[in-house]
């Protein structure tokens, strides 16, 4: 067990939150950006709001402060305005009116404005070690590890089984997300997965099929080929940057080539298997192919939004999630593109990931009971579908998925691959191993060294690390 002091003394490394792990929930907002949220979302934003928290340095009123005779019970975010939040403000006014436990629930947006990042929760942190955390939380789920590792969670497998509530017909990477060595300590609440976005038109234009993309690394390849148009030394058009999007996590590719990243019987992360090293080489070779430094340069001057390059047909392939999808109608409704698999090196060996947030309770927390009445509901068919429609997340619970999107055309390559989806390592050093994987991306598209030394380095300081916390 941890105590309150060491909770103290590494919140802050431990706690950074990465880039691209942002999922279909919330539209993150810069620091000091305060614009679209609801009343209920603005206290911990600098704002003041009737009955929210008057201390915004991580104190929370209690449970048992009250808004006339009903208890209240605050929950802590870090998403800022979009379709996200706006669901999920929806589902808490839900509850809010039907429950029969007389309790409300108030949501809090939480940003750190020293790191201008809204999903830093270092606050959160802050206030278990103080003694003082809010009812429940919202985290991204494959950190729940390393908050349950600190001892900084709740296990909620007691309160589950009181509740009556159960993980029956749960997707396997929710499920694999909310626990760490055998207990629960997180409800999921939505969730999110990835597959090549491509342009037909552009498909058409180099003479191939708009209707058979790509399904192999080695017919991605040659489709990249004839994709790819200079003007010089000007990229007119480029066929496909692996890396851009959700193609920069290693783990998009690794697993994609038939490699894995942890062992679960051993504990023991697999980051130098064969094939892992074999996904990255590829990457490197793509950028010399196409120009080497000069590439990896245009690759990193690319837009986001309206000037994102496949919304604008500068890039003719990318992977990207299915919350991608908004956008694209968002920013180019007359785009016309399809939505395959992630090309494996195998023939139908087609592998996705999924990410998503969860619900927690922190420890310290009272009312505990009543906020699983709380976490029971939003697992309910009711919240879910709610969740799915409003904010177009997909939903851990398989009969919610497949019932809002499982018509969809667009959503087929997400939902024919969503029950195999794999899961970023569930470990206490995730956000570690995230942030340094991206870092051994740069340093082999830089040449800074070889994919196998890298991955092999890494391999070797992460395991490290991650035995201390055996």
């Amino acid at each position: 067990m941890k105590n309150k002091r060491l909770l103290a003394a590494c919140m802050a490394a431990l706690l950074a939150a990465s880039s691209l792990t942002a999922c279909a929930g919330g539209t993150t907002v810069s620091s000091g950006d305060n614009s679209g949220k609801t009343e209920s979302t603005k206290a911990l934003a600098g704002e003041t709001t009737t009955g929210a928290a008057k201390d915004t340095e991580g104190e929370s009123p209690k449970g048992e402060s009250s808004k006339g005779e009903k208890t209240v019970l605050t929950v802590w975010h870090t998403w800022g305005a979009g379709p996200g939040t706006d669901a999920m403000e929806k589902v808490v006014d839900m509850y809010n009116q039907t429950n029969d436990k007389n309790v409300e629930i108030n949501l809090q947006f939480v940003a750190n404005k020293a790191s201008g990042n809204t999903q830093t929760m270092d606050k959160l942190m802050a206030s278990i070690a103080a003694g003082s955390p809010p009812e429940m939380a919202l985290l991204d789920n494959f950190q729940v590890a390393t908050w349950a590792q600190q001892d900084a969670l709740v296990k909620l497998d007691d309160l589950m089984a009181a509740s009556g509530t159960s993980f029956d017909g749960i997707y396997d990477w929710a499920k694999s997300g909310s626990q760490y060595k055998g207990s629960t300590y997180s409800i999921p609440y939505n969730g999110d997965t990835r597959a090549l976005f491509y342009n037909k038109d552009l498909f058409a234009a180099a003479g191939l099929d708009p209707e058979n993309p790509p399904s192999t690394i080695e017919e991605l390849n040659a489709a990249a080929e004839k994709l790819t148009i200079m003007d010089g030394s000007t990229y007119k058009q480029v066929g496909i940057i692996p890396w851009l999007f959700a193609g920069k996590p290693i783990y998009t590719w690794g697993w994609n080539f038939g490699g894995d990243f942890y062992d679960a019987d051993a504990n023991v992360l697999t980051i130098a298997k064969a094939e892992n090293i074999e996904a990255l080489q590829w990457e490197v070779d793509i950028a010399d192919k196409f120009g080497g430094k000069s590439f990896v340069e245009f690759a990193a001057g690319l837009g986001t939004g309206a000037q994102d390059p496949f919304v604008t047909g500068q890039v003719a392939m990318a992977v990207k999630g299915n919350f991608d999808i908004a956008n694209m109608a968002q920013y180019n409704p007359d785009l016309n593109y399809g939505i395959c698999p992630i090309p494996s090196k195998e023939e139908g060996k087609h592998m996705t990931w999924a990410g998503g947030w969860a619900f927690v309770i922190p420890r310290g927390a009272g009312n505990q009971e009543l906020s699983m009445d709380f976490m029971k509901y939003i697992l309910s068919d009711e919240a879910q579908t709610v969740m799915a429609e409003d904010s177009a997340s997909l939903s851990p619970c398989k009969s919610v998925s497949e019932k809002v999107f499982g018509s969809k055309d667009n959503y087929k390559a997400f939902m024919d691959y969503i029950s195999t989806a794999k899961i970023r390592p569930p470990v206490p050093v995730g956000q570690m191993l995230w942030d340094n994987l991206n870092q051994v991306l740069d340093s082999a598209l830089n040449k800074k060294d070889t994919p196998e030394n890298l991955m092999k380095a890494l391999d070797v300081s992460i395991n490290e690390e991650l035995k201390k916390l055996e």
